[in-house]
């Protein structure tokens, strides 16, 4: 029996500058049925006296101090060992959770027995928590989770709340200093099912001392060897070089070609997303949906970036995705491109 519905779980190192803010916005949470467990890994500035004085006034703190520094992974291994909650929500010490994150998070799984990790949307505040304009949000269902996980991470790992028994039959693998989390992710997506609630629900804090920051190029090179992984494991005769990962990430972000853009890498999104239809329990829904994306951003790379020898041979390749729904998307975007320039031309009249 879980003593509690939910541990909250933060690890922090010589975090003090944004440590207070962070803590206060989980004691503030508007369901109050949790532990906290804080992890100071052997932090040199004010982390610990801040620590301490935050868990004499709250008994839902659970205080935990490394004796060495142990490193963000094996620090949130030891704390998965120590909670008692049946579902772990992390939060990193320099973020702020909003006061309703937890009630939602839990509502949600209450009604959605089948999912095992839920993330949410986040809104980016600087160092002193100024507020970007628009908010990110990953995609919200289980399959089209999985398609970005071929190349991206799909969830924001401060965000995220999973069942803990999932969690300690696969824990976080400490032979990742970095990207531990997308790893975490790809393999527990084969034993459950993931979510976004399609709203933010955490501020997430951009500064300079931040780890993806400091360690922004190493952080990159070891997501882009996971996702290399993740590729092989769909299409194992597909041997896909860093610098392809690399290609089809920034074809699968963009939403228009970029300079870059080959037609090989074309033909690679596209053998990747058929071999992904292939798998068992995707919602066909979705797999249109996405099918209809992709094919629009394939017409647009035809149109706008590719030589008219590389465009046939695209054609031959879009066909395989299914020819009525390659027929069906060219008319969407033709008739996008003739309502685009009709806008344009009135325009023009009107001067």
């Amino acid at each position: 029996m879980n003593a509690f519905p939910v541990t909250v779980l933060t690890s922090v190192f010589n975090g003090a500058v944004y440590l207070d803010a962070a803590i206060a916005s989980i004691l503030a949470q508007s369901f109050t049925n949790f532990e906290f467990i804080l992890i100071d890994d052997a932090s040199t500035d004010a982390t610990p006296h801040m620590l301490a004085k935050w868990a004499r006034r709250d008994a839902r703190i659970v205080l935990v101090r490394n004796d060495s520094n142990m490193g963000l992974t094996r620090s949130l291994n030891k704390g998965l060992l120590l909670a008692r909650g049946e579902w772990i929500a992390r939060q990193d010490a320099d973020d702020i959770s909003m006061p309703q994150r937890l009630e939602k998070q839990l509502a949600f799984l209450a009604n959605h027995p089948e999912v095992g990790i839920l993330g949410t949307g986040i809104i980016v505040i600087d160092n002193q928590g100024n507020k970007e304009q628009k908010s990110y949000i990953n995609p919200t269902n289980h399959t089209a989770i999985c398609w970005r996980l071929l190349s991206d991470n799909p969830f924001f790992h401060t965000s995220v709340i999973f069942r803990r028994e999932l969690v300690l039959e696969c824990p976080y693998d400490i032979t990742w200093r970095f990207g531990q989390d997308f790893d975490l992710w790809r393999r527990l997506l084969q034993r459950t099912k993931g979510a976004n609630l399609p709203k933010p629900l955490v501020y997430y804090r951009c500064h300079t001392d931040r780890v993806s920051i400091i360690h922004g190029q190493q952080q990159q090179h070891i997501s882009l060897q996971i996702a290399q992984q993740q590729c092989t494991q769909l299409l194992p005769n597909l041997s896909l070089s860093m610098q392809e990962i690399l290609a089809i990430r920034m074809f699968i972000r963009s939403v228009w070609p970029i300079p870059e853009e080959t037609l090989l890498t074309c033909v690679h999104v596209l053998k990747l997303f058929r071999a992904f239809c292939q798998q068992n329990g995707l919602d066909n829904l979705v797999l249109d949906q996405l099918r209809d994306r992709l094919l629009q951003r394939l017409w647009r790379t035809l149109f706008y970036s590719l030589s008219w020898q590389d465009g046939l041979k695209l054609i031959k390749e879009m066909w395989l995705c299914g020819r009525w729904k390659m027929l069906t998307s060219l008319g969407r975007e033709i008739g996008r491109i003739v309502l685009q320039r009709r806008i344009v031309d009135d325009s023009i009249d009107s001067m």
